[in-house]
């Protein structure tokens, strides 16, 4: 049997596929979906292939706010601390935050990749320019310089733009593990006028941007 989806796509639904889904993707990881469609094998991998649609349709606002986050607070640390705040014996930053840097040049040396600071801001992970926001650096970091490039739509307190940055990495990281998100505890359109409210804290153009490529809403609805 073949079904019709929106936008006029068409899947496979046979019972030797859907057969062959249940032992490759697996019951265990199959097992959130047939709980929510009475152990039916057919409608739960429906909501599975949702899932991977919404995971996919996340992807341009989660690389917007990633990418936008991590320059951002780059241009504002620059301003206070200079060009080479990423540098041990110059930054800020604590022992924790500093082992991160000098994993992602281990990481850029393994891969014969060239130690600039470009090249080491696009190697740290998400995790890490969240944590820059966190509760440790609010007498320093966050008063000093981080708080000016968050004012694009007024004052934001640090603890009210760490737990919005925090919220989304928990999103991107349950994508990431391609783990369900059509349960989350925020609404999933909640969660996507969210993440583009972020972006606009640091720049409203861009969030503009993000807003209009982005498909979280129209797979919603489907």
């Amino acid at each position: 049997m073949i079904c019709s989806l929106a936008g006029g796509k068409r899947r496979l639904r046979t019972k030797s596929i859907n057969d062959a889904l249940l032992r490759t993707i697996s019951a265990e990881r199959l097992q959130k979906y047939l709980d929510h469609t009475n152990n039916d094998l057919h409608a739960a991998l429906g909501l599975y292939e949702k899932n991977i649609r919404l995971s996919e349709a996340f992807y341009t606002p989660l690389q917007c706010v990633e990418i936008c986050l991590r320059n951002v607070i780059n241009e504002v640390m620059k301003v206070t601390y200079g060009d080479n705040w990423l540098n041990e014996d110059q930054s800020p930053l604590d022992v924790d935050s500093l082992r991160l840097i000098i994993e992602a040049r281990s990481e850029l040396r393994e891969k014969a990749q060239p130690l600039a600071p470009g090249k080491i801001i696009a190697q740290l992970r998400f995790g890490f320019w969240v944590g820059l926001l966190g509760r440790r650096y609010d007498n320093t970091l966050w008063r000093k310089c981080l708080h000016a490039a968050f004012r694009a739509r007024g004052s934001k307190t640090r603890a009210e733009v760490h737990g919005r940055f925090n919220a989304i990495r928990r999103l991107r990281n349950r994508i990431a593990h391609h783990e369900p998100i059509l349960w989350d505890r925020t609404p999933l359109d909640q969660m996507h006028r969210e993440i583009i409210e972020a972006i606009a804290w640091m720049c409203p153009a861009t969030a503009e941007w993000a807003a209009h490529h982005s498909r979280v809403t129209s797979v919603l609805s489907t």
